[in-house]
């Protein structure tokens, strides 16, 4: 099927699906981010280890997206 004939979205995901096919060796896993974090122009960006409400997490800046256990991908914001 030619991808002008995929509406949209479907379109743009099968697209996706066809780079990524022909990447060799492609394989999707777990990954590792040590905390840092590193201040430009007055502003914070990293990965740094804080801790709410009693709960030690892992805060994305400048996002502010919180990371918490079990480590699994999912956020907070």
């Amino acid at each position: 099927m030619h991808p002008r004939a995929i509406p949209g979205l479907l379109r743009h995901r099968w697209r996706l699906k066809h780079w990524l096919d022909a990447l060799p060796g492609l394989r999707f896993d777990d990954i590792t981010i040590p905390p840092f974090r590193h201040t430009f122009d007055g502003v914070l960006f990293g990965l740094v280890i804080e801790t709410f409400e009693g709960e030690e997490h892992a805060e994305f800046y400048p996002n502010n997206i919180g990371f918490y256990e079990p480590w699994d991908g999912l956020y907070d914001t």
